[in-house]
């Protein structure tokens, strides 16, 4: 990283909070030796010990040091700039500018030896597009200190290359796109060095629904081959997109199969069938952005998903919403069948999931009935065992038992974890 780098990042005017887990610190000191720094350079945030890491992102991840890590520090790192900006703002500080978060993670040599390889991970979170790096570093090639050096100068060259890429603009939403990334150093490469980027965006809509504002007027859109085509607003009425013109669309009963899909699978594929024929209706497929005991989807993920989704039920439309919990899932989608797993269901029955209150359970319950809601529950092993019939009677009450429809574990049994699936993708 040069003064140069430095100098021709803040003409930009683009305001930024960085947050660093295990590496790259060097750059907070390179950026600020230069004076005037204030201008664009928001906070810094050095979550480093794992109980920190936790704490910052308000839980704990798969693994410390990961893409998907940088990512969510850098998620975390923008709703702090948009925060503090807010602030500025307020009192006439500063005009509205475009804000970036920064979230780096790294594994770098060590004074014991390391058993992967040493990485860096950068992510970089604008309003509606999030950028993703990675620094593979010859192993045991240098020291530590030439290991920061080339981290700091990494970060730079991604939020130079990001910057730069959404001034552009013309980035094809719901797409992901791969570069090679040109690493701006005074440092000698290795041949086994390496630096890619990855990135995605969200378009309008999109960028709305992603946006955690409850008052969004976009709960949920619907992606064909990467067309949205149509919304589904939060009073419940769908509406279909030509242009800016919206007409309302009649309501019709549907089926509809929610899930992380983190990996989808063909336990999916095969649910999805059985349901479809089982009901007499077509399933759709749903993803929450947001979800009750895991952190908000970003734009890449999302992206990422769906193109998989396409790979394994190209067939399937799929609904993007802002609604993690079934009751909320209900009043966008009325008259609904949902496709769920026996684990589902059980954590529907808990009362732990509403403040632990049987009372609010039952009249989370009671709205589900209203809204025309029912359950198609399919049998699936949890920690290894098949959920007995005598269980499901025993922890789920009458009230919602009353709205499912249990498929025999004879007619099928879901015996497949997208967890399990990705820790097996780690470990190989």
């Amino acid at each position: 990283m040069t003064e140069t780098d430095i100098r021709e990042f803040r003409k930009s005017n683009w305001r930024f909070v960085v947050s660093i887990s295990g590496g790259g610190s060097a750059f907070i000191s390179d950026y600020l030796a230069l004076p005037g720094g204030s201008a664009t350079f928001l906070e810094a945030l050095v979550p480093y010990s794992q109980d920190a890491t936790d704490a910052f992102l308000g839980f704990r991840p798969e693994s410390y040091c990961s893409e998907k890590t940088a990512r969510l520090l850098a998620s975390q790192a923008f709703r702090r700039a948009v925060e503090l900006d807010a602030k500025a703002r307020e009192r006439g500080e500063v005009a509205e500018t475009p804000l970036v978060g920064i979230g780096v993670s790294a594994s770098l040599a060590s004074d014991r030896p390391k058993k992967g390889a040493h990485r860096v991970y950068c992510a970089i979170r604008t309003s509606n597009v999030v950028f993703s790096a990675t620094l593979r570093l010859t192993k045991d090639a240098r020291t530590r200190a030439r290991e920061e050096r080339l981290a700091a100068d990494f970060v730079m060259s991604g939020l130079l290359f990001a910057t730069s890429r959404v001034q552009r603009g013309a980035i094809e939403p719901w797409r992901e796109h791969k570069a090679a990334l040109p690493l701006a150093t005074e440092l000698e490469l290795l041949p086994d060095d390496d630096a890619s980027i990855s990135w995605a965006a969200l378009d309008e809509p999109g960028a709305k629904l992603i946006a955690d504002a409850p008052t969004s007027e976009f709960a949920a859109l619907r992606r064909f081959h990467g067309k949205t085509d149509r919304i589904r607003a939060n009073d419940g009425s769908e509406k279909e997109l030509s242009g800016d013109e919206r007409q309302f669309v009649q309501q019709a009963a549907r089926a509809i199969y929610p899930g992380s899909f983190n990996p989808p699978h063909e336990a999916h594929a095969e649910i999805a069938r059985l349901a479809s024929r089982r009901l007499g209706l077509p399933v759709e497929l749903e993803i929450s952005a947001r979800n009750v005991d895991k952190p908000p989807v970003d734009a890449l993920e999302l992206t990422r998903r769906l193109e998989k989704l396409e790979q394994v039920m190209p067939d399937l439309p799929v609904w993007i919403s802002n609604a993690p919990r079934y009751v909320e899932k209900a009043a966008i989608f009325p008259q609904t069948t949902f496709v769920m797993g026996t684990d589902t269901i059980l954590r529907l029955a808990n009362p732990k999931y509403e403040g632990n209150s049987t009372e609010r359970r039952d009249a989370v319950l009671d709205r589900l009935r209203e809204l025309g809601a029912s359950f198609c529950v399919f049998a699936r092993k949890i920690k290894g065992e098949i959920v007995s019939e005598e269980r499901l009677f025993q922890e789920t009450p009458e009230k919602l038992r009353e709205l499912c429809d249990f498929v025999p574990q004879d007619e099928f049994l879901n015996d497949v974890s997208s967890s399990a699936i990705r820790k097996n993708a780690r470990l190989s």
